[in-house]
């Protein structure tokens, strides 16, 4: 039946929601019978005729009020994934197998990169873009569009058609919202490399060409790890695209590199977000800015330029309202990409919603919204309370033998539970809840929510407990540190440094120390004959300490005991004795330092 609304709309957000929207009136014809729950609708959208499926409708005196869903969403019910394994596959090889149990749907994509994924139990949608960490958009990544019965997941959707619009004017319109925020806007960059190494001389910075644009200068320090000099690279640096250099001119080179690139992506520009209500600025003069908006897609990027710094930043479409009945964009927005997952698209029940992924994972972020969530519900429990003349109440059940067996009492105070008798036939209270917090000798929780946990002792292990495991992990869920009743093992760097600054950095088995101004000044290094110091800066020597009992001294300058060396008759792998000013006399065989006499006496 062909539909005359008043009103139709699709509301777009890039890799999240996709929402029609459909008024109609209560029409003579009888049309408006036709939309019904479920009832499918066809009607333009920006990337070409779609379809519908309709959730939820709402029937009044003044005519029809329906929220429908693109049709793809019907795979969430009738195309379940029991056991599909894609390893090793590129995103279509993936999406191929994760379509093929109801060959209506399909899906298309341009990534490469192989990945590997398990979906057991369940739906399609959830496995494209769930929470799980072994959804599609967490293994592939790519950014999602919906075609009817095709999703296409490209590593980007939309184009850069050259589009240009002016923002940074008074607007007094309502059609138009700036959020404009330079608080992270970088324009000169101290570069630090691996150890600290800085660019030498008086100015160890590298300015952004944009810097003049800006009243005041922005600093930031920032640390790029696989840089390193060639003395504290190791043999399969080079090989891992760790950037290795001799000199400091090649350090210069590759810092300066790495400060461009950063800018290249766009660090010393302000962030943007512009929301633009194409039909409330109609025939206004602000309008002929923007009116090409009209043509865009989701996804696309547009070139924002701010009119009193004259900086051009881009901007990609995150949001859009399309008029399916004007057949043009209504409203856009214009921003940074912000990741969201598909909503109430899980397979699992009985989870704490937003915040424990289903693996269990805790989603931390989430947690303090929900304590306020928590408490905003129970204040609008408590407005809607009754009171009451009882100022406790005392629930218990006496029989020792009962399953039940045990007491609460709850009133203005808070509330007590035991579920024993202490010897003279009183309750055992041993938890508590008051308005300063809950107290329990034990606490027993699956998963724990906690903004922080502060407190004496945390004991993990033990003979209850077998082994006891503390994990820390990185943004893609690897496991960085691991703490069990083994002891400390860390994929990454452990560094510990004391209130001057000074810093000892623990890094694939060897050991670092700094100054206070994050200078490289020691290493300590074992190794299978032996142990081996080196101290940098000055005279840059190094002691070999053999299992021999032998010590090897090496020093790439001349070496010095607090005093001006007289003779020079030893040196690396020489055969003599060096003489000091301050009487001090140490003896070499052949590079090995095999005694000395100093102001202590001989050794």
């Amino acid at each position: 039946m062909p539909l005359i609304p008043t009103a139709a709309e699709v509301k777009v957000i890039l890799n999240g929601s996709w929402r029609g929207i459909l008024s109609h009136p209560i029409d003579d014809e009888g049309r408006w019978k036709y939309i019904e729950e479920n009832a499918v609708v066809k009607m333009p959208s920006f990337n070409g005729d779609q379809l519908f499926r309709i959730k939820k409708k709402e029937k009044s005196d003044a005519g029809i009020e329906t929220e429908m869903e693109p049709i793809f969403m019907d795979a969430k019910d009738d195309c379940f994934l029991l056991d599909i394994r894609p390893t090793n596959k590129t995103g279509q090889q993936a999406l191929d197998l994760m379509t093929a149990p109801n060959k209506k749907y399909t899906g298309k994509s341009n990534i490469k990169n192989l990945s590997t994924a398990y979906y057991m139990t369940k739906n399609l949608i959830e496995a494209i873009n769930g929470e799980d960490e072994n959804s599609f958009i967490n293994r592939w990544g790519g950014e999602i569009l919906f075609d009817n019965y095709t999703i296409t997941i490209n590593d980007h959707v939309g184009q850069n058609r050259g589009m240009e619009i002016l923002y940074g004017k008074n607007i007094a319109q309502d059609g138009m919202k700036e959020d404009v925020d330079i608080r992270e806007v970088v324009t000169r960059i101290i570069p630090k490399a691996y150890n600290g190494h800085m660019i030498e001389g008086n100015e160890p910075w590298i300015d952004s060409p944009l810097i003049q644009k800006y009243p005041t200068i922005h600093y930031a320090v920032m640390s790029f790890e696989d840089v390193k000099m060639a003395e504290d690279a190791s043999e399969d640096d080079e090989k891992n695209g760790v950037i290795v250099c001799k000199t400091k001119e090649e350090l210069k080179k590759a810092l300066t590199e790495k400060c461009k690139e950063q800018y290249e992506l766009g660090i010393d520009k302000p962030k943007i977000n512009l929301d633009i209500d194409l039909v409330l600025l109609k025939d206004t003069e602000l309008y002929k800015d923007v009116q090409d908006l009209e043509e865009v897609q989701i996804g696309d990027t547009v070139h924002c330029r701010h009119k009193k710094l004259d900086i051009t930043t881009d901007a990609r479409v995150i949001k859009l309202t399309y008029d399916s009945i004007q057949k043009k964009v209504a409203d856009v927005e214009l921003g940074d990409f912000k990741y969201d997952y598909f909503d109430d698209v899980s397979s699992m029940t009985n989870r704490v919603e937003s915040a424990i992924r289903p693996n269990g994972s805790v989603v931390g972020e989430q947690v303090q919204g929900i304590l306020d969530g928590v408490k905003t519900q129970m204040q609008i429990q408590s407005s809607k309370a009754h009171k009451t003349t009882k100022k406790a109440f005392l629930a218990e059940d006496i029989d020792p033998d009962s399953e039940t067996y045990g007491a609460m009492c709850w009133g203005s105070m808070g509330l007590m539970i035991a579920d024993s008798k202490n010897p003279d036939g009183s309750w055992n209270w041993s938890t508590f809840g008051t308005g300063k917090g809950f107290f329990a000798d034990y606490i027993v929780a699956g998963t724990m929510l906690a903004d922080r946990i502060r407190g004496g002792v945390l004991e993990i292990g033990g003979l209850d407990n077998k082994s006891g495991v503390f994990k820390m992990l990185d943004g893609q869920n690897n496991t960085m540190t691991l703490m069990d009743n083994s002891g400390i093992l860390s994929r990454g760097r452990i560094k510990s440094a004391d209130g001057e600054g000074r810093a000892v950095t623990i890094w694939q088995g060897k050991i670092y120390t700094e100054n206070e101004k994050g200078e490289l000044c020691g290493l300590i290094e074992y190794r299978e004959d032996g142990i081996y110091l080196q101290s940098y800066g000055g005279i840059n020597s190094a002691i070999h300490l053999k299992k021999d009992g032998s010590m090897t001294l090496a020093a790439k300058e001349q070496m010095h005991i607090t005093a001006k060396k007289i003779t020079t008759a030893a040196g690396e792998g020489k055969t003599g004795t060096a003489v000091f000013s301050n009487g001090t006399h140490l003896k070499f065989d052949k590079g090995i330092l095999i005694g000395g006499v100093t102001k202590e006496g001989a050794f």
